[in-house]
């Protein structure tokens, strides 16, 4: 019983009940999206890319003045295939004139297709995340 029990948590999340992400507003929406870029590539000058069956597109702003500084940076992604959809998340960071941080917010907006689909996607994409995760942490 318990061998059988360690092998389904090496698995990882495999129902909706064990994975995070519930709506585009959780942070654990937010840190899979991280990660899901760390993955995608290490060049962060790529403006544009395609990653597990999604294309991803990023623009970032910035300005630098005396009292203040800021940064919005925004990713959009896109499922073309039937049943797609297109997400905008961004990201905006504030610091005043000696560097120091003043204020962070990120937000994310469905602009088209179906919110279930989206979210059945990036579930997929924590499930497929975390089961090798937890399989090298039962290993150790």
């Amino acid at each position: 019983m318990i061998a059988a029990q360690a092998l389904v948590d090496r698995r990882g999340p495999q129902t909706d009940e064990d994975v995070n992400v519930r709506t585009f507003a959780d942070p654990s929406f937010f840190r899979l999206i991280h990660l899901l870029v760390g993955e995608a590539h290490s060049d962060l000058r790529r403006t544009t890319w395609t990653h597990r069956g999604a294309n991803w597109v990023r623009q970032r702003h910035n300005f630098a003045g005396s009292t203040f500084s800021f940064s919005i940076e925004q990713y959009l992604i896109t499922r073309p295939n039937a049943g797609g959809w297109c997400l905008l998340l961004v990201k905006e960071m504030w610091w005043d004139g000696d560097d120091k941080p003043i204020r962070s917010t990120q937000w994310a907006k469905l602009l088209s297709g179906k919110r279930a689909k989206a979210l059945e996607w990036l579930k997929a994409e924590e499930r497929r995340i975390n089961a090798p995760a937890s399989i090298e942490k039962a290993a150790e």
